[in-house]
């Protein structure tokens, strides 16, 4: 019985270092039925398709639209962002069919209007003008400039 119970001893040693810890006993080991639970990455499928939208957003539209991206598009444009010292990032987003105006934020200078367009076959933002007066003029519909809060 102790050279059983030492045997015993040292099998249960030798699996805990492996990982392998089961019981000694005289009995065959049995199926649990219990299956192994899955690690996070088994358990979530991987994303497919577009990112998700904002609430109330549609892939299709470009509003309502926030400042994060519109100051991706700022960026992309080195003519109007060279023109326009954003400052602290862009504030006061109007959106209206596509069109879209935010303030910039800069420090110890006049803050300027950036105007904003949605291409709808690209499916993102693009910064069209930016200035201190009259960027809406001659590029965005008279119907729209109504709807836009800085033209």
């Amino acid at each position: 019985m102790m050279k059983r119970l030492l045997g015993c001893v040292a099998a249960t040693a030798a699996l805990a270092l492996t990982g392998g810890l089961t019981g000694c006993s005289d009995d065959a080991p049995g199926n649990t039925g219990a299956a192994a639970a899955p690690t996070t990455q088994e358990s979530l499928p991987p994303q497919t398709g577009p990112a998700p939208t904002k609430p109330g957003a549609s892939p299709q539209a470009g509003c309502p639209v926030d400042a994060a991206t519109l100051e991706k598009a700022f960026v992309a444009n080195l003519e109007v962002s060279n023109a326009v010292d954003i400052g602290k990032g862009l504030a006061d987003i109007s959106c209206a069919d596509n069109w879209a105006t935010a303030v910039t934020q800069p420090e110890a200078m006049d803050k300027a209007t950036v105007l904003f367009q949605y291409d709808t076959t690209k499916k993102q933002w693009l910064a069209l003008a930016g200035g201190t007066d009259g960027v809406c003029r001659s590029q965005v519909p008279a119907d729209v400039v109504k709807k836009l809060k800085n033209c």
